[in-house]
């Protein structure tokens, strides 16, 4: 049994955080540097144009293709996960990285994710636009059908595309979206009020999400999902805080899927006892994006105990939100700037995240706006002037800020460790109630905190656009709103507004030109490291351990397809899942 040491030492010398607030009225100061590089990016996003430069794409998918050959069938396999959910139907729940264990498993997306990041059919069989992107008609596959025995076609794209349009965890995304409707048969057509050039990456994940009409209907699906994918609820599957238990889908349109006849996936938020649990033979599969345990998986299998697949392609970038909505010091550039510069990113990765790659903005290496200099590094002396120049304009003694993460044993020692850093900066930090995830995904939605840490969820994604509902202030339902976005869901996390970053994000949106969309995508990134709108920590990794006679196999796509590998929370590949 591999313990992991949870001493004093980890709280007597830090951890990083990340600030990501783009500023409601703040004032900005940069550098002279950075100031005309910024001008020089602003300058080429000012004005979008919806004009397409490239003709639309038409993505047409071949028969259904058989799954790899080899791995045994049948059997059940119980996997472990960190956190519980709060409600199954995608429009409404929280989904956070392990709700995607269950999701994906119940549910198949309208596209799905290629080894390089684009978008490829999945439940549908095509996907156009017409000239100027704002109509898409999307064709169903022929022959598929929910659990329940709805038939999946143009009609049920249409149900679920208004659930998740209308939705109160999905609706902030797709305030682009008029509607959906059924076109006949197979198909079904989407309206948009603007060029939406990278629609079809939204179809890949939650928001792509297929249910049957009859449980978004009833509201039964938030309790017993039905889906049209490999796993199926039968009856009282879900007992919260216990155990989600899904069996074989007979009828799965994907030949030789799923390998399993039972998976049960057990929420165990507490990394050593889920570690224990896999050891032991307890659990099979045990998903993590914490790279303490992953050092300890690693140990583990090179001691051929357990097998482990690791992947960056998760993609996420961690760091701190400020809510900006809220009345306090973190809405003063100054401030945030001062808890960038008061963070040692290598001393953090050292402690907290050894093997893990430092990210340097919102974007990371090799996605559009990438920027390998964040302008942000370790710097006390910085950060202790900028506190005292806020503390003798303001006319106060201390910069109080409350800090939150979720309850998870080693988030809160990551929090105390950063306590102790910003303090020594001159930050009086206050550690809010540790949460269970889906409250904690909550209190970020309706912004109720002022600093959690957190992720910019990115996982894989090549395309900009997808950040959008992010970092735009639409996102929280347009600049008048964002400052008062409190009490509702919004996925706008900062509450940010910016002229820069909503212009650069419709040009991303309407505009087909890969070069205009990386020159935009560099000003988000731009402006939000200008105005110390992100502090990034480290580059994610998913993580996935499982026991020793037990396999994963090659997740491909319905056509063939290598498919991206997210063996943690946002993989897609239980239906090639096997214990022996």
């Amino acid at each position: 049994m591999i313990h992991r040491k949870r001493l004093a030492a980890f709280l007597a010398v830090g951890l990083a955080a990340a600030v990501l607030a783009p500023g409601a009225g703040a004032a900005t100061k940069t550098t002279k540097k950075k100031a005309k590089a910024k001008a020089k990016v602003t300058k080429s996003t000012a004005k979008p144009t919806t004009k397409p430069t490239t003709a639309p794409a038409v993505t047409q998918a071949p028969a259904v293709a058989a799954p790899a050959a080899g791995g045994a069938s049948g059997g059940t396999a119980i996997y472990g996960v960190d956190a519980e959910t709060n409600n199954w139907l995608p429009g409404p729940g929280s989904w956070g990285g392990a709700s995607g264990v269950v999701a994906y498993a119940v549910y198949d997306t309208l596209m799905t994710t290629a080894a390089d990041g684009k978008p490829v059919p999945n439940l549908l069989e095509s996907i156009s636009s017409s000239s100027d992107y704002k109509t898409w008609t999307l064709k169903a596959r022929p022959g598929i059908k929910f659990h329940n025995g709805e038939d999946f076609n143009g009609e049920a794209i249409a149900i679920s595309m208004e659930h998740i349009r209308t939705g109160p965890t999905t609706a902030p995304a797709w305030g682009n979206l008029i509607k959906c409707d059924g076109a006949g048969g197979l198909v079904a057509e989407c309206r948009m009020k603007t060029p939406w050039v990278s629609f079809p990456s939204y179809l890949t994940g939650q928001s792509g999400v297929m249910a049957a009409p009859a449980s978004i209907k009833s509201g039964d699906g938030s309790k017993r999902p039905v889906g049209t994918g490999a796993f199926m609820c039968k009856g009282d599957c879900w007992v919260p805080n216990q155990k989600m238990t899904l069996v074989k889908n007979p009828n799965y349109w994907r030949p030789g899927l799923p390998k399993l006849d039972v998976l049960e996936i057990r929420p165990i938020p507490d990394e050593d006892q889920r570690l224990a649990q896999l050891q032991s033979g307890q659990i099979q599969f045990l998903g993590s994006g914490n790279f303490l345990t992953g050092r300890d998986m690693a140990n583990l299998a090179k001691d051929k105990k357990i097998n482990l697949l690791t992947s960056e392609n998760a993609g996420s970038t961690n760091y701190d939100i400020p809510n900006l909505a809220r009345t306090g010091p973190m809405q003063d550039v100054r401030v945030r700037q001062a808890w960038m510069y008061a963070i040692d990113r290598d001393t953090l990765i050292s402690l907290r995240a050894p093997g893990a790659t430092k990210a340097n903005g919102i974007y990371l290496e090799g996605q559009s706006g990438y920027l390998k200099d964040a302008g942000y590094e370790f710097n006390l002396d910085k950060a202790k002037a900028l506190l005292d120049a806020y503390k003798k304009d303001k006319g106060v003694s201390n910069v109080t800020v409350t800090l939150q993460t979720t309850a998870v044993t080693d988030n809160q020692q990551t929090i105390a460790v950063m306590k102790q850093m910003l303090d020594k900066a001159g930050f009086n930090i206050i550690l809010g109630p540790g949460l269970e995830q889906s409250a904690y995904i909550q209190a970020v939605l309706t912004g109720n905190f002022e600093v959690m840490t957190w992720n910019y969820p990115l996982a894989g994604a090549t395309d900009a656009d997808q950040g959008r509902p992010f970092l735009h202030s639409d996102g929280c339902g347009g600049p008048t709103v964002c400052p008062r976005a409190i009490g509702f869901s919004v996925l706008n996390w900062s509450r940010s507004v910016d002229g820069i970053v909503d212009t650069a994000l419709d040009q991303i949106r309407s505009n087909s030109d890969p070069a205009v969309r990386k020159r935009a995508a560099e000003a988000v990134e731009t402006t939000f490291n200008d105005n110390a709108y992100v502090l990034p920590r480290w580059r994610a990794r998913a993580q996935l351990g499982f026991c020793s006679k037990c396999a994963v196999g090659a997740d491909t796509g319905p056509d063939g397809e290598k498919l991206m590998f997210l063996p943690a929370g946002t993989q897609r590949g239980q239906a090639y899942l096997t214990v022996g």
